[in-house]
Parts: structure tokens; sequence; C-alpha cells
């Protein structure tokens, strides 16, 4: 009976562990099933239907939530705090099932043979309880190692989300620009054509030569072949967008509600930008982290110079049948299987010693990564601080051309007001309208520039610093250049 219920435990154990990896196998492919269809299955915005209207903080809010590689960079924080959870399981006790049958048949026996020799059937069943107490902190560093990559992967999606609201405050603000551009190209080709006209009727009264009609048609279709090209711009920067914010391309959307263009007349301090960046920017977070990691991974590698000491509890239930019987010295036969249960404690202590020195130069390849590392996270404030410098010169150089191109635009649209009521009145030449009406059109082009270079200089100064500005209207607080101590009064 005893024997049944060995084997029995037996073939319990091994069904228990089958079926927990085909369960987990199963679970594991259902959950990617499941992830995928969720995925592939999501409603896509109706194309059909009115168009979306969104501004720019709605895009960045959208862009957040459906863009793939954010929903790549959460997938990559998930997966670390799995491990961290993995890693912390080997503080614990492992329970191990084991079991086994042996069939022994002797061949050939000599002289006195011991029974362990002789022909028999064993069947054993082993539970083991093992726990390690000492392998030179490498569990515990391994499980600090796990703790600082799910922080490295926050801080990483942290930057690919940065990244990512970069991106869209780039293609929105060159959006509006093209927009902006469309909308004064077309008041271009309106007047040109108004001039073709005027310059015709003077040509036909013999008031002009041809030339100017000539000159009028190169300026008309100069202006057209602009403006198809601006539009052309707006339609690639609206599918641009579309991806950005996991938006169908055939799916019409009206991006509006742009940000106000008017230069701040706050003026931001430089050194603050500079210890904002170093205090926020998620590449210094993912520099340091990555260091963190390096130090930990040394101390692993050192840990294997140290021995392992474990323990182990083992309940041991054994089965031994053999196929003859003993006989006693009356050469009266007897019965001489052996059933046994016990329990067995053991103290291991286990040192491996590498001869080739591979654990030597593995610490020192760690050694030689952290300091790889600690240079790098140098290299990333230096590039930090360029793109500071970078940005907020830019952004200086933008806001005096704001003002500049104003007053440029004030001059050329009241300058062809004049030449328009001249040239009606036949006090001014034809010629003379038309160079005035290239000059309008051009300080329309630098003003739609210099306005959309700041902006786009803000966008890139705020994501130098590593600081969230999705509307770009939020004032810089924090950033504002101290006020200048007032002196003594006598």
């Amino acid at each position: 009976m005893q024997r049944k219920i060995v084997w029995y435990l037996g073939l319990l154990s091994v069904t228990v562990l089958l079926n927990g990896l085909v369960f987990s196998a199963g679970f594991c492919q259902k959950t990617a099933s499941a992830a995928e269809s969720a995925i592939s299955h999501q409603p896509p915005d109706d194309a059909s239907g009115p168009p979306l209207i969104l501004t720019l903080p709605e895009c960045v809010a959208r862009g957040l939530k459906e863009n793939p590689k954010i929903k790549a960079a959460e997938s990559g924080v998930q997966l670390a705090v799995s491990d961290v959870g993995a890693q912390r399981g080997n503080f614990f006790p492992t329970l191990t099932a084991s079991t086994f049958k042996d069939e022994l048949q002797s061949l050939r026996a000599k002289g006195l043979t011991q029974v362990d020799y002789l022909d028999q059937d064993i069947w054993s069943v082993d539970l083991r309880v093992s726990q390690t107490l000492f392998q030179g902190l490498m569990i515990f560093n391994t499980y600090q190692k796990a703790i600082i990559a799910a922080d490295l992967a926050r801080a990483q999606k942290n930057q690919t989300e940065m990244d990512l609201i970069l991106d869209i405050q780039t293609n929105f603000l060159k959006l509006l620009k093209a927009s902006e551009d469309v909308r004064s190209l077309q008041s271009a080709v309106e007047r040109l054509e108004i001039n073709e006209k005027s310059v015709k009727a003077y040509y036909e009264n013999q008031m002009t030569p041809y030339l100017s009609v000539l000159q009028s048609k190169v300026d008309l279709a100069d202006a057209q072949e602009q403006l198809s090209q601006a539009k052309n711009l707006v339609e690639t920067q609206k599918v641009t967008m579309n991806l950005l914010l996991g938006i169908p391309v055939e799916t019409p959307v009206v991006y509006e509600g742009e940000p106000s263009l008017e230069a701040s007349d706050v003026d931001i301090d430089l050194a603050r930008c500079l210890d904002c960046a170093y205090q926020n920017r998620p590449e210094v977070e993912v520099a340091q982290k990555s260091i963190e990691m390096a130090e930990k991974e040394l101390a692993i590698q050192r840990g294997r110079f140290s021995p392992k000491v474990s323990a182990n509890y083992d309940y041991i239930i054994r089965n031994t049948d053999y196929k003859h019987p003993g006989y006693d010295g009356t050469g009266q036969p007897y019965n001489r299987d052996e059933e046994n249960t016990y329990w067995m404690v053991a103290l291991q202590l286990q040192w491996d010693f590498n001869l080739g020195g591979q654990q030597f130069y593995q610490q020192a390849r760690a050694k030689h990564d952290m300091e790889r590392l600690i240079h790098h996270r140098q290299e990333v404030k230096d590039q930090i601080s360029a793109q500071i410098r970078t940005s907020f010169l830019k952004l200086q150089e933008a806001k005096s051309r704001i003002a500049t191109s104003r007053t440029a635009l004030d001059a050329a649209e009241e300058s062809y007001a004049r030449s328009k009521k001249w040239s009606q009145v036949q006090m001014g030449t034809i010629i003379d309208l038309l160079d005035i009406q290239a000059k309008l059109t051009r300080a329309e082009a630098n003003r739609n520039i210099a306005m959309s270079d700041y902006r786009l200089s803000l966008a890139n100064l705020y994501y130098a610093m590593g600081r969230r500005n999705d509307g770009l209207t939020e004032p810089p607080t924090g950033l504002v250049k101290p006020a200048a101590p007032s002196g003594d009064s006598n």
C-alpha cells in the first residue's frame, strides 16, 4: 500500500510541475494575445464624421496617451517593475519536489554480496526546502540593481515623453506657420492678379511698356508657385501631426487655437535655466541611474569571490523492493523490503575558485563600465549646457526679429497703400507698385518666420530645461532674471 502511495506521490509531483509549465505558457500566450487584440481593435477615429478640433495642449495630451513610443516606454517600466518582484523572490527559500524510480539488476556476483547490489526496485520522493544564507551580498545587490533599473525605465519614459512633446510642438508650430504663409500668399496672389489686370490696362492704353506686363506675370506665377508649395506643406504637416497623435491619416483634423505668438516681455535668466536643466532633465537622471546600476554590478562581481552558504531541509520517502527474499541463519526466508520516511538537515558551503581569471576580468569590466558612464554623465551635462545656451540665444534673436519684422511690415503695408493710390492717379509707375508689392510679400514672410522661430526657440528652451509647457503659454515661473539691486539714496 505504501509503495503505491509513493508511486502516486511521484506521479502527482510530475503532473503538478508539467501543469504549472503548461499553464504559465498558456497564460503568457493568452495575455500577449489579449494585449495584441486590445491594441489592434482600438476603435479608429471616424473619418466620415465631423473633423476633430485640437489645440496644442490637447495635441500633447492625446499624443502622450496614444503614441506607440509612449506605450512601449510604459511597457518597459512594467517590465522593470516585474523584474523587481522576481529579484525580491530570491530572499525567500525555495521548495523543490523531486521523485525517481530506479531498477537494479545484478549481472554477476562473487563472494559475499551487499544487499545494495541485489536485484531491487527503488521509489523515492524528496521534498527539499533550501535557503541561501550568504553569497557575498549578491542577492541584495541584484535586488537593488533591479530597483534602480525600474527608476531608470521611468526616467527613460520621461525622456520619451519630452521628446514626443517637442516633436508635437515643433510640427504644430510648423503647421501654423505654413497656414499663415498660405493666408499671406493668397492675399499676395489676389493683389498680383489685380495688379496684372491694371498693368494690362495701362499697356493697352500705351501708358507702360510691355516689360511691365511680363514682370507682373512672372511675379504672379512665382506667388502662385509659392502658394502651391505652402498648401502642400500644410497637408504634409497635418499627416505628420496625425501620426504623432495616433490618428489615422485619412481622418480630418483641424489644428487650431494656436498659442499667442506675441513675444513675452519677461527677461529669462540663463543661469536659472541651467540650474533647472540640471535638476529636471531626464537625460541627467538616466545617466545617474546608469552609474548606480554599474556600481551595483561591480558589487555583484566582487561578491562572486565570496563563498556561498546555504541550508537545506529534506523530507524523504524511500521504498526499496528486493526481487528475492533473504535467508536467516536457519535458512528460513524473510522479506528484506524496506520502507523509510526520514528528514535531513544540511548546512552547505560552496566556494568556487576560477583558475582562468574570468571573475577578475569580469570585475575589471564592471569597473571600467562604471568609469565610462561617469564620463558620459559629464558629456550629457555639457551637451545640455550647450542646448540651453543655443536655445536661449535663438530665443533672444527671434524676439528682436519680431519687433523689426513688424516695423518692416507696417511700413510695407503703408508704402503699398500709398503706391497704389499714386498709380491710380498716375503719379507713380507700375514698376514701383510691383516692386513694393514684392517687398510687402517678403515682409509678411519675414514676420511669419520671426514669430514661428520665437515659439520654436521657446519650445526647444523648455525641452532643454526638462520642463513641460504643453501650450507654450505658461509664464516662465522661477526663470525670470532677478531685478538689479537699487543704489543707495543719499
